[in-house]
């Protein structure tokens, strides 16, 4: 077995949790780490973290929990000095950290910025180790928070250098990229960016920067799975209207069985896609945290191919996806007929409003995490999704294929495990 020690910071996030499930599970191949040191802000309970359990030439786990990065780079440094073993023979920094701040975009580029610096900083100042960093960026960085999108279609790595000045400065990838130039210049670890698509919707709110207009919050959109939910996890957003629709028309394994509503066999149950028609029909990149896991491990491994600072998009497949293509299918794990969008009228609940209609449901039938841990603050947002982002907005795969990554997936299956892995958790009907 190697000496590779991954540390992970935002563990309890989507891709955070998606990281670590990969690196305990020994992908590609047993060995190539021997520990993970997992830290969180949030608390986890690893006994509810849904990871592999501890077993013969798996990596050794340590949970850092109650880490705040916005503190400064000492407190840091005791800190895992203290709770993580080994903490001075790290040798990869896995980094899906991101802390929104409200309106003011700039000052959030500021802030995220000091907290990768205090990172990069503290770990350096406790491992000689180093090989290998990687954070996610997302198509942020592409401009398509301007109303309309900024570039043409598909997506390639070097538009991000020719951003707007105005909008650039209110995107923090820049700065993360300038921050790694530096500290690694001179030193013997290199790193990397990781572009997912990214979807954001908060179409109500716009304000200017002397230049075209932006949207003033954003939310990244991925598919993947937490056992603590998540504010902006549009798989969770959807799983869980769609489980207590099912739900309230007799659908589902908690109805006949345990006194819900009866089903009448002989009708399929329709239910619209939430958005607009351009929506349903733009074409997008959806990937799953578990393959933007396998990248990062990848690149960590392959520091020839893609370390130097080199940005990689990343999507489940080359072939660009319709949330017409998707949505028939996640209506249908849940017994439910997906259709197109529909007019929808001022008194037709939103899924946010109709999730809180019927949330009790959850806790008549024991589900008290479903109602802990579901997507709380972001729901508004996420409602918006379908009816914002209405451009075509997919991304090219060539230089990730260049590099040496050939891995691919059908984009439903990161949907159906996220529903799966949900049902395990309680986190829906």
């Amino acid at each position: 077995m190697s000496e590779n020690h991954a540390i992970v910071f935002g563990a309890s996030g989507l891709i955070g949790w998606a990281m670590v499930d990969q690196l305990l599970a020994s992908y590609p191949t047993p060995g190539t780490f021997a520990s993970v040191t997992a830290v969180a802000n949030r608390p986890i309970d690893l006994a509810e973290a849904h990871w592999p359990k501890p077993e013969a030439g798996r990596p050794d786990l340590r949970l850092v929990s109650g880490v705040d990065l916005r503190g400064d780079v000492g407190s840091l440094a005791d800190t895992l000095k203290q709770q993580a073993p080994n903490a001075d023979k790290i040798t990869h920094i896995y980094y899906f950290v991101f802390t929104a701040i409200g309106q003011d975009l700039e000052e959030e580029v500021t802030v995220n910025k000091k907290m990768l610096q205090n990172v990069i900083d503290g770990v350096s100042s406790l491992s000689q180790n180093l090989k290998f960093v990687v954070f996610p960026g997302g198509t942020r960085g592409y401009g398509i928070y301007i109303p309309g999108g900024t570039f043409s279609a598909p997506l390639k790595e070097d538009m991000v250098n020719n951003l707007p000045a105005d909008y650039a400065k209110t995107v923090a990838y820049p700065q993360f990229r300038n921050v790694l130039t530096e500290a690694c210049r001179g030193k013997s670890w290199t790193w990397c960016e990781i572009c997912p698509d990214a979807i954001v919707s908060f179409p109500e709110h716009y304000t200017r920067y002397n230049g075209p207009e932006v949207l003033t919050d954003f939310l990244l959109v991925k598919i993947g799975f937490t056992p603590n939910g998540s504010q902006f996890s549009l798989a969770l957003h959807w799983a869980q209207y769609l489980s207590l629709y099912a739900y309230n028309h007799g659908i589902g394994p908690r109805t006949q069985a345990e006194g819900g509503p009866a089903k009448d066999k002989a009708a399929a149950v329709e239910v619209p896609f939430p958005g607009v028609t351009a929506g349903y029909e733009s074409l997008c990149s959806p990937v799953s945290a578990s393959t933007i896991a396998h990248l990062a491990i990848y690149a960590g491994q392959n520091p020839e191919r893609c370390g130097d600072g080199r940005l990689f998009n990343i999507a489940d497949s080359d072939a660009p996806s319709k949330m017409r293509d998707i949505w028939p299918h996640l209506a249908a794990w849940f017994g439910l007929v997906g259709t197109g969008p529909e007019a929808r009228s001022d008194t037709e609940p939103l899924p946010s409003e109709y999730v809180e209609r019927y949330q009790a449901v959850f806790g008549e039938h024991g589900l008290g995490n479903a109602v802990r841990g579901g997507v709380g603050a972001g729901r508004k947002q996420l409602d918006s999704v379908g009816s914002w982002l209405t451009f075509d907005r997919q991304l090219s795969l060539d230089r990730l294929r260049d590099a040496g990554f050939k891995e691919w997936r059908d984009p439903i299956d990161g949907w159906l495990e996220a529903f799966e892995m949900f049902r395990k958790a309680g986190l829906i009907l």
